[in-house]
């Protein structure tokens, strides 16, 4: 995981160069990603981001230009992580753990 973290940043970086404004942005959009999907499974982080990404560009395209609303893709990742966290504490692939101790 951390070898892929590792080659993930390093080809952002080359792509979008390295400034603090563009790693601040790309913070917040993977901090929501990494809840929902739960801090213990990649796989839920992998289908979290597909989830996250797909409803961050319906709130852009349609509620940004058909309502009069704008900034809805950058809300709309937080919004949506409160309503899941509200039933799912541990994200959609966390693992609820109880120890007695």
């Amino acid at each position: 995981a951390g070898l892929s973290a590792a080659a993930a940043g390093g080809i952002i970086g080359n792509i979008t160069g390295l400034n603090f404004d563009t790693l601040h942005a790309f913070g917040i959009v993977v901090f929501p990603v990494v809840i929902l999907g739960g801090l213990d499974s990649i796989l839920g982080a992998v289908v979290a981001g597909i989830i996250m990404g797909l409803i961050q560009q319906f709130a852009s395209g349609y509620l940004d230009g058909n309502w009069g609303l704008n900034g809805t893709g950058e809300v709309m990742p937080y919004i949506i992580l409160l309503i899941i966290l509200l039933f799912k504490p541990h994200g959609l692939f966390g693992i609820h753990e109880i120890e007695r101790v």
